[in-house]
């Protein structure tokens, strides 16, 4: 089962992270690591050695007890020699006593509540335990003394001390590891962004072409990856000096497809400009000879109809290519005052005479709408726009074109209740020679040049060109400056 195309809840999707922080993160882990290894070993000696030492003074103390219990005076702890805290008790079966200096150097007697899990010890001579007293006295290390007619004799010293010395330095230890840790988060960033900063420069240098116009004209890819940051020296300097070699070569293939764009207007410039004059030709010999007064035959009149109907055909194609072959080489458009409304009502007339089977209707055009632009491109707009609709839609259908303006745009609309335009061929509705129907049947009389153009001379004027379409409703939105002064546009 493919579950790459399964989607994931957000929980089990991986969140993308930066190259620094993970190098920030790694460094930082690592550190925290060894400082709590090295925390952890250290607090484990401090609390052997304290232990041992506490061992030590338990046998010198044992010891003592023992001297003590063989001479004059046996069983007086209070006497010089004996650390505060030192218990002393003697078990016989079930039976429980002794006794523990307290912190005034007074000896106490140890109360039966207090002996704690004495009962409960295998004592053996010379190993040490660790027992716990009740009522607040803690934890000792005791040691077995001596075994006087069955009755053991036991010794202890508190580990009090040592536990809150093995706490403190914990939290010592903690306190260090988390100003080491901080620490070494901000030396790292530092380091880090140090260490990348050639693959910021590399980064830049590559949003900024992406950021240029590419996709037509003259383009001159002039950003490189500085020098110092495109060495082969380091990794980070490997890849800019790749970088900088696809843009070379990047810049080597803009170079070639411009010089054969430039090759292939002048020569569609050319061939149309050419063209003209034979059509012209073609056409008026077959409108001549159709007038000629000898009696033709039907075959030969249906050739001659044919040849001056495709010679029309012909020449508005020529005629189209003409104008995209000037408007690609930069014509000016001559910017003046025009009235839009005017420029629609016009449009909408012969659109009506060329085809009355559609319903043609208008909106906004009633009073002057003045912006300024070439009067004869918003004319090819129009008209394209209208004839588009009118071309790709059965008879009956309804066209309205609509026109608003504001204080800073104008939006002209031409929408129709034909059956739209399939969402394929939406994408490439607005390039040269596309259909929005795929037979690409000659009948319509279709060249596939009206939307091009129009996307063309729309852009000309620093306005913009957007389409809606579904089955019964397609919008033509062409959206215009409304500017206050006149001024002279260039085509891109």
């Amino acid at each position: 089962m493919d579950t790459s195309s399964i989607p994931l809840p957000g929980i089990l999707r991986a969140k993308p992270t930066t190259l620094r922080r993970q190098f920030v993160a790694g460094g930082v882990a690592l550190v925290a690591l060894a400082s709590i290894v090295i925390g952890i070993a250290a607090s484990l000696a401090v609390g052997r050695a304290l232990l041992d030492r506490l061992d030590e003074e338990l046998v010198d103390t044992s010891r003592r007890l023992a001297v003590s219990l063989e001479g004059p005076g046996a069983g007086q702890l209070n006497r010089p020699g004996f650390d505060v805290g030192t218990v002393v008790a003697i078990i016989a079966g079930d039976e429980i006593s002794g006794a523990y200096i307290d912190a005034d150097g007074n000896l106490r007697a140890l109360e039966s509540h207090q002996v704690g899990n004495l009962a409960s010890v295998d004592w053996f001579p010379g190993e040490p335990e660790i027992v716990r007293l009740l009522d607040g006295r803690g934890e000792y290390r005791t040691l077995l003394v001596a075994t006087i007619e069955g009755a053991k004799i036991v010794v202890g010293l508190p580990l009090q001390e040592i536990r809150v010395t093995i706490a403190r330095l914990n939290i010592i230890i903690i306190a260090v590891v988390a100003i080491v840790v901080m620490v070494a988060a901000s030396i790292g960033a530092l380091l880090v962004r140090y260490a990348l900063k050639p693959l910021d420069r590399i980064t830049e240098t590559a949003s900024a072409v992406t950021k240029q116009p590419l996709d037509r004209g003259d383009v001159r890819l002039a950003l490189r990856v500085p020098p110092q940051y495109a060495n082969t020296e380091s990794e980070v300097g490997q890849v800019g000096a790749a970088l900088n070699l696809m843009l070379d070569h990047v810049d080597e293939a803009f170079q070639s497809r411009f010089e054969s764009e430039e090759k292939m207007r002048q020569f569609v410039a050319d061939a149309s400009h050419e063209l003209r004059t034979p059509l012209a030709s073609i056409r008026g010999y077959a409108e001549l000879t159709k007038r000629g007064g000898e009696k033709l035959s039907s075959d030969m009149k249906q050739a001659l109809d044919r040849i001056e109907s495709e010679s029309i055909r012909m020449t508005s194609l020529v005629e189209d290519l003409l104008l995209l072959a000037r408007l690609d080489e930069g014509h000016t458009l001559e910017m003046e005052s025009v009235d839009l409304a005017q420029i629609v009502r016009d449009a909408l007339s012969d659109a009506y005479v060329t085809s009355p089977e559609h319903e043609w209707g208008a909106e906004g055009i009633e009073e002057p709408v003045v912006i300024t632009g070439d009067g004869s491109a918003i004319h090819q707009v129009v008209v394209n726009l209208l004839a588009n609709a009118r071309v790709h839609t059965p008879p009956g259908t309804s066209v309205e074109v609509r026109v608003k303006q504001s204080a800073d745009k104008t939006v002209l609309q031409v929408e129709d209740s034909g059956p739209g335009i399939p969402r394929d061929a939406r994408k490439k509705l607005f390039e040269r020679f596309a259909r929005g129907d795929s037979s690409r049947a000659r009948s319509s009389g279709s060249t596939g040049l009206g939307l091009s153009i129009v996307d063309t001379i729309v852009k000309a004027h620093g306005g913009e060109m957007t389409l809606t379409s579904k089955p019964g409703k397609t919008i033509f939105t062409v959206t215009l400056p409304t500017p206050k002064v006149a001024k002279t546009a260039v085509i891109p």
